[in-house]
């Protein structure tokens, strides 16, 4: 079906595509519950991210509509990106083995893009149905999604079980967008639960930059964007909420000290991450990990840009950490190796070269500035109901963006498939809202869902 049938959403959904929903659904609330644990499940190297993969692959494939997820100016760069890392990727299968195709991952997730814009654009009431899951999802999101941390930083494990615990920046960023999602109008939050939200986000600042600065980039990018004229507002309340909270912390002198490697639960720790971003905190730790980054990212530049590395990169397979010099992993804890650095942007520089590089930024640029003017043409139409997920998704994207820039996360399942996920959404609702599908007219969209 191309694009003049797009409008067709009373079209019987495919069995497959029926089953691949229902599992993806489930795959994706199990990265924000549990993980890496979740990650793990499955038989190496085959994990349940890539039964996932495959499977929608086979639904994308069975609903069609795949060429018009594809051939359009936010997709093709994409396609573009991973032919590119096909080619860098294959001369190292050899030597590296399995590593090679999981490095290209951070540009091979790009697949569940396609899949679900394909889906979409082929019963548009798809879109309805994931806004409605994801409304029910919340309660989940906000009451499960910090237990795995928060006990893993209190006690090293959880209820007695050695797990992995997430990272702080991810949770920051589904948390976040849950608050989004409630002030652009989705779904209502009741106060204390607002509350309890800040608190475990003040727990992630703590630990990690990139949540601070997720959580405010967030915020901005709602209260700019969201067409609920009470989302500023919102913003502000939650603001002044936050101050009370650190008020009240910093009255009482709170303070949690971590274990071994974790920071230390208090308004210092907060000053300290949030002045470290700009200049020189004063805490050695904060400015030694700071001062790291900086160099290895110098580092890239200097021998791709610079260097001799320029149109084909170190390759998808070799351990970045251990060819530049920066490996901090300890191989006595038994905890896999440090492999690419901080930063999605970088790792595809080093590994790619600066020709992948500028197909990332054109995979970017393109999808946010099409998302931007959607948004933009959507809101001057009074259309809430598409000017509201423009803004949910350019929110939830911005954040993982944040993230991606100061932690090793795109490059993994864990957020790199709800990354992904979410572009591939604003492929089609930009396909959808462009040709005037009426699929969003309103946001309240329960009944409809359910017959779904």
């Amino acid at each position: 079906m191309g694009v003049a049938g797009l409008a067709s959403a009373s079209a019987a959904t495919p069995p497959q595509v029926r089953v691949f929903l229902n599992f993806f659904c489930f795959v994706l609330a199990g990265y924000v519950l549990l993980g890496k644990n979740f990650a793990y499940l499955g038989f190496p190297p085959l994990y349940i991210g890539e039964v996932a993969l495959a499977m929608g692959l086979v639904a994308a494939l069975t609903a069609g509509n795949l060429t018009s997820a594809i051939l359009n100016l936010p997709g093709l760069p994409l396609a573009v990106l991973m032919v590119w890392t096909a080619v860098r990727t294959t001369p190292y299968w050899n030597t590296y083995g399995f590593d090679a195709p999981r490095d290209a991952m951070v540009a091979f997730y790009g697949f569940f893009s396609y899949i679900i814009a394909a889906l979409i654009l082929q019963r548009p009431m798809i879109l309805t149905v994931l806004v409605e899951r994801y409304r029910r999802f919340i309660p989940w999101v906000v009451f499960l999604s910090p237990i795995i941390p928060v006990m893993g930083y209190a006690t090293g494990s959880v209820m007695g079980w050695s797990l992995a615990i997430s990272k702080v920046g991810t949770a920051a960023c589904h948390l976040t967008a849950v608050l989004a999602f409630s002030l652009i109008g989705f779904a209502r939050l009741g106060f204390w639960t607002v509350v309890f939200i800040l608190l475990v986000e003040l727990f992630t600042f703590t630990q990690g930059r990139e949540a601070m600065l997720a959580f405010i980039v967030g915020c901005f990018v709602v209260s700019v964007s969201s067409p609920n004229r009470r989302a500023m507002r919102g913003v502000f309340a939650i603001g002044a909420i936050a101050a009370a909270v650190l008020s009240i912390l910093a009255a009482i002198d709170f303070k949690i000290e971590g274990r071994k490697e974790d920071r230390e639960i208090a308004i210092r720790q907060l000053v300290i991450n949030a002045t470290s971003v700009f200049s020189t905190s004063g805490s050695e730790r904060a400015d030694v990990t700071k001062e790291w980054r900086l160099n290895w990212w110098s580092d890239i530049i200097d021998y791709t840009v610079h260097g001799p590395y320029f149109w084909k990169g170190k390759g998808f397979g070799p351990n970045l950490a251990d060819v530049d010099g920066y490996q901090v992993g300890d191989t006595e804890s038994g905890a896999a190796p440090l492999r690419s650095p901080h930063n999605a942007h970088m790792t595809v520089l080093a590994r790619g070269g600066v020709p992948a590089f500028l197909l990332w930024i054109g995979v970017l640029g393109t999808w946010l500035i099409a998302v931007v003017r959607q948004l933009v043409q959507a809101r001057k139409l009074r259309d809430d109901g598409w000017a509201g997920v423009f803004s949910f998704l350019l929110t939830y994207w911005m954040m993982m963006i944040v993230c991606s820039t100061f932690d090793v996360v795109l490059e993994g399942p864990v957020l790199g498939i709800w990354f992904w996920t979410i572009h591939g959404i604003g492929l089609a609702a930009l396909i959808l809202h462009r040709h005037r599908v009426a699929t969003l007219e309103s946001m309240h969209l329960r009944a409809a869902a359910e017959s779904a």
